[in-house]
């Protein structure tokens, strides 16, 4: 009575976890109204992260070099979610070291329901567990940063546009792109204001300042936009070409994107009614292949 007891407890308290985190709680309104209110951070300054958890990213990454390498690698997709390393190598030491108390924890539940685990089994899943948790923090960070850089197309789109509309009266290059950063919201247009004011202070073109960026969030467009118009030079007609020309590649290649995406998902969408046709042909030929085998034997 004491196991099935316990047994009921461990499995009650998983459902309801799975439950909660299934349906969360609804987000009271002032709160949500004071979020969306709240004006876009553009980049997550590393005091966000608390003082002990700095120090033992920072004592990971000095004492652990292959996850040093591979924070390294990608430090343009940290760079463009605005995570510092010191919270990646947190993420990754708890994805690796949590999965480990999987295999203790399922033999506990073995045990408690009766069914004794063997410990290797119980290790192997521990063991399995926590390979895949090497992957997961930088499979997460890939997809996160892929739809920042998403986001950061469009608004650049959008940066072309003004850019040439100033341009078109009568402004300089310079003007032209400082007036277009000031004009837009967002993550984006704060990393452009910030890498042109940057430029200025340091007295460079805007171009390179705008390469520079590019270079920093891995974004080729960007990084080739400041190109062309680095070889445009200060001729206002030049850089409005060259930079409406930009803009349009960008608008066909989101939009191409945008096909491709939604092909992807139709063709996954129609899998299911394949499975399910199948199961019906299954349901229908199962009495006359039965009968079949019947005649024969």
């Amino acid at each position: 009575m004491t196991v099935a007891l316990l047994a009921g407890l461990v499995v009650g308290a998983g459902l309801w976890l799975v439950a909660s985190g299934l349906r969360p709680a609804p987000e009271p309104l002032g709160d949500a109204l004071a979020r969306i209110a709240r004006p876009p951070a553009t980049q997550r300054a590393d005091d966000g992260l608390d003082e002990r958890d700095a120090r033992v990213g920072a004592f990971l990454l000095e004492r652990v070099p292959p996850l040093a390498r591979r924070i390294e690698a990608v430090r343009a997709d940290l760079r463009v979610v605005g995570r510092p390393p010191e919270e990646q190598a947190i993420r990754t030491a708890a994805w690796v070291l949590l999965p480990l108390l999987l295999g203790p924890w399922v033999a506990l539940v073995a045990a408690v329901c009766g069914l004794p685990l063997p410990p290797t089994v119980a290790g192997t899943a521990g063991l399995v567990a926590s390979a895949l948790g090497i992957v997961v923090p930088f499979a997460a960070l890939r997809s996160e940063a892929r739809e920042r850089r998403a986001a950061f197309a469009h608004a650049l789109s959008a940066w072309c546009d003004v850019v040439v509309m100033t341009l078109a009266a009568g402004r300089g290059v310079e003007q032209a792109m400082e007036t277009a950063a000031g004009s837009g919201e967002g993550w984006a247009f704060a990393e452009i204001r910030g890498a042109l004011h940057g430029g200025y202070v340091r007295g460079e073109p805007p171009w390179v300042a705008l390469g520079r960026l590019g270079d920093d969030l891995g974004l080729p467009d960007l990084t080739e936009l400041a190109g062309t118009i680095a070889l445009a030079g200060e001729e206002g007609a030049a850089v409005r070409a060259t930079v409406a020309a930009k803009a349009r590649t960008i608008r066909e290649r989101i939009s191409t994107d945008t096909e491709v995406a939604a092909a992807t998902a139709t063709e996954r969408m129609s899998l299911p009614s394949v499975l399910l046709v199948l199961g019906f042909l299954v349901f229908l030929c199962y009495p006359a292949i039965v009968a079949v085998f019947d005649f024969t034997t």
